[in-house]
């Protein structure tokens, strides 16, 4: 059987020189370091929204607010949900980077660099969707407040 791969050539090959290697470290480093405010920050989310669950629904017992506070607490935490996965993408490329370059290890610079795409590529995504909800926000808003004011 015959092979139908071919062998890479020195124009394919792509080489790390040891300036591109600080670089790499040096974003591991920087990567690392938001990853774990950004895990910090996730817990505070989390944190916030357990306060807004738990005391801002005693509060609402006691005063007449006419919605239920609590629902900012799921908000809260649903945040800190969605906020997990990029944080860890970028966790996991900063590790994988540097365990590469440390041990000349192409499947965790691979793996690393996988990782970095799959954080790019989720807070696009994100983005989109935020962006998305913002314009369908808008064109609801603007209508009922021109309609409100008419009335008024």
């Amino acid at each position: 059987m015959e092979n139908l791969t071919t062998p890479p050539t020195t124009e394919s090959l792509l080489v790390i020189d040891e300036s591109n290697k600080a670089f790499l470290i040096e974003s591991s480093k920087w990567g690392k370091f938001l990853a774990i405010v950004g895990y910090v920050f996730m817990g505070l989310l989390a944190l916030m929204g357990l306060f807004f669950m738990i005391g801002m629904s005693v509060m609402k017992s006691l005063t007449d607010i006419p919605f239920n506070p609590g629902f900012f607490g799921i908000i809260y935490i649903i945040m800190a949900i969605i906020y997990y996965f990029p944080v860890t993408y970028l966790y996991n490329f900063s590790n994988k980077i540097k365990q590469g370059i440390m041990n000349l290890n192409q499947q965790a610079m691979t793996d690393g660099f996988g990782n970095l795409k799959s954080m790019f590529k989720f807070m696009g995504i994100l983005t989109i969707v935020m962006l998305s909800i913002y314009a369908l926000v808008l064109v609801i808003a603007v209508p009922i407040a021109i309609i409100a004011a008419a009335a008024a």
